[in-house]
């Protein structure tokens, strides 16, 4: 049952400011997958000229961009390494570049990637979506045309940027130092020596402060590489090491490139560590992983999963010293065990997802006036048999992949522990409403709606914990949920239970949650997201807020207020766990329908209830005739669910 943890908002709720980490409902369109965007970009014919000839140079154009009708003035330039290209350049859009508040849809950057080095163009959204799948933060990636003054230019994939807005969305803060790794030799944390700047070269900044914590790094470095002896056992290394990064996530991160067989990794890659993202929460000497540039995924099926572990071309210091303690090598079989059985094989997840995304693209990519390929180092004009060709390599992987990794751990002698995080169920809760504690909801288990409030149920899920104050923390006594790799704001946890809040900018489909209880990783858990999944709380009058009752019913032409639960996004954007605000009022983005004894009623406001979390309040004018016999069924139809329904008390006329 929901705990009673929202009324200590309703003062709060209406003073608090408001915080940078706002859901992203607007976007949810932009980024979805399941059709070809188009977008439109407008340049000066010079311009386009001069970044297409100077393609190693960063310099910014001016651009109009145009999406669904909207338009933005923007700067855009050339990105990447080796896939730039003076044929079909990889785009930095920059929607800030001339007016720093100015974001698209609450984006204030986006990549185009050309996928010059993917003849399949799906290497890298697949990639991402396991990440999320396995409870860690990836960028969200959706098929486009880009048209250039007019003209086709080419299939690209939109890319979500890892800039403060992915931070503040992913995990909650977005104050602390973020790097890009940077590739300058092959480098696995040897040891370099104590001299922080010999570690420059790998990290770029990218966050706004005046320059990197090296120091921090080189710490790092120093733990990683200090001989175990009498005096620094296993269990020192293991707790000097989580003074800067969570072991068992590390392995997570490793064990799903390894799956995906990624060529160019963190791990076992073929120039040592690359194509990842650093961030060093504020204050703090503590790491977070972020995956980034997945082309060279899926590269060949018999990929050795101890490769970068014990296996060359490059040995992974880190990796190796953690897989020589039992405990960390089991945990690693263990993420390996999950991640292939979520891949699949043919027919699998992940076969399924390339089929009914190749469905969407076939038309757009066979026929990219532009595309181009890489192979012997460098990038040549291809076509559409390459884009096919791509796709069929795909599947003969998926084909094999999961099966070939699952015999390798036989070998090994996996066994899963028996005090593992596992989620057995979810099920949405009610938030609790003005009159009262939360009522119990009948609705089907393993649904929910984005914003909605869920009890996330199983075994081993962490310490009994309540959160305090506002908004709602993103971990709590070592424990965090990720919904879609989005760290989830959390009510209250427990060994048995966890509430949460499921993101609202999460979009209907399928949503995997995942738990981490101290570095320990559980099962994923898929969740369907409806638009909405309406439940009625309480009726009340809208004069004094007291329920409708028998002994004080409904009265014709009166306004009554409906508090519910489900009723999916709403907007303006609100934090992510926080209490919605008196003003600005949020509404939702789908409007109810209102019906008493089948006859329709006018709804005057369809939003978050002030104060509250999770909680809904509909305003409906009643007629000035009410049905005959003293009581009729209030009915709420919102798209996405069934209707809801409760009787009320009406006054005889």
């Amino acid at each position: 049952m929901s705990v009673n943890i929202h009324a200590m908002f309703r003062v709060v709720g209406y003073l608090m400011v408001v915080p940078a980490a706002l859901a992203q409902t607007e976007a949810i369109p932009f980024l979805n997958d399941s059709v070809v965007q188009q977008i439109h970009l407008t340049v000066g014919a010079s311009d386009w000229a001069s970044l297409l000839a100077n393609y190693e140079a960063d310099t910014y154009y001016p651009a109009t961009f145009t999406w669904n009708g909207i338009l933005e003035e923007v700067g855009i330039r050339q990105h990447g390494d080796a896939s730039r290209s003076g044929v079909k350049p990889n785009l930095d859009i920059d929607f800030a570049y001339y007016s720093k508040k100015q974001t698209f849809l609450g984006l204030p950057f986006i990549l185009l990637k050309a996928n010059n080095e993917d003849p399949s163009n799906l290497h890298e959204w697949l990639s991402m979506k396991l990440f999320r799948m396995m409870g860690l933060p990836a960028p969200r990636e959706a098929p486009a045309q880009l048209y250039v003054n007019g003209q086709y230019f080419g299939f690209y994939m939109i890319v979500e940027h890892e800039d403060a807005t992915f931070l503040e969305r992913n995990l909650g803060e977005s104050g602390g130092y973020l790097y890009e790794w940077q590739f300058a030799n092959n480098y696995d944390f040897e040891n370099l020596g104590t001299d922080p700047s010999l570690y420059a070269q790998y990290l770029k900044l990218k966050s706004n402060q005046t320059a990197a914590d090296l120091q921090t790094f080189s710490n790092l470095v120093q733990t990683i590489n200090e001989p175990s002896s009498a005096t620094f056992t296993d269990a020192d290394f293991i707790a000097a090491l989580s003074e800067y990064i969570d072991p068992k996530s590390f392995l997570t991160y490793a064990a799903t490139e390894n799956v995906l067989a990624e060529a160019d990794a963190l791990v076992g890659g073929i120039v040592g560590m690359n194509n990842f993202y650093f961030y060093q929460y504020q204050g703090s000497t503590f790491y977070q992983l972020i995956p980034w540039d997945k082309d060279m995924t899926f590269s060949i099926w018999s990929r050795d999963i101890m490769t970068g572990f014990t296996l060359p071309p490059n040995i992974n210091v880190l990796a190796q010293r953690l897989i020589g303690i039992p405990e960390y090598l089991n945990f690693y079989l263990g993420q390996v065990f999950k991640a292939a059985n979520l891949l699949g094989g043919t027919g699998g997840w992940a076969d399924t997802k390339v089929t009914s995304e190749y469905a969407v693209i076939d038309g757009a990519a066979s026929n990219d006036p532009n595309k181009q390929c890489f192979a012997g180092g460098g990038l040549y004009s291809c076509g559409t048999a390459d884009f096919q060709n791509g796709i069929q390599w795909m599947q003969t992987f998926l084909a094999e992949r999961s099966a070939f990794v699952l015999s390798e751990l036989q070998t090994y002698q996996f066994g899963p522990l028996a005090d593992d995080p596992q989620i057995s169920s979810a099920a949405m809760a009610a938030p609790s409403d003005p009159l009262g504690p939360a009522p119990a909801l009948t609705l089907p288990q393993g649904w929910a709606a984005p914003g909605a409030l869920v009890n996330v149920l199983g075994a081993n899920l962490g310490q009994t914990s309540q959160s305090s104050g506002g908004p709602l923390p993103r971990s709590l006594a070592n424990t965090y949920v990720a919904v879609d790799g989005v760290r989830a704001p959390l009510a209250t946890t427990s060994a048995g239970q966890i509430e949460i809040q499921i993101p609202g900018d999460i979009p209907a489909g399928n949503a995997s949650i995942v738990v981490s209880v101290g570095g320990e990783m559980s099962n994923t858990f898929v969740v369907n997201l409806t638009v909405t999944l309406s439940a009625i709380l309480a009726v009340t009058h809208q004069a004094d807020g007291s329920a409708v009752s028998a002994s004080d019913p409904a009265v014709a032409g009166e306004t009554l207020v409906v508090y519910m639960a489900g009723l999916g996004a709403a907007t303006p954007d609100l934090s992510l766990g926080a209490a919605a605000p008196a003003s600005p009022a949020i509404s939702t983005v789908i409007t109810p329908l209102a019906t008493l004894a089948g006859n329709p009623l006018t709804v005057g406001f369809s939003g978050l209830a002030p104060g509250f979390i999770g909680l809904y309040q509909v305003t409906v004018a009643l007629p000035a005739t009410l049905p005959p016999g003293g009581a009729a069924n209030l009915t709420m139809i919102a798209t996405g669910s069934a209707a809801a329904s409760t009787p009320i008390a009406l006054a005889t006329q």
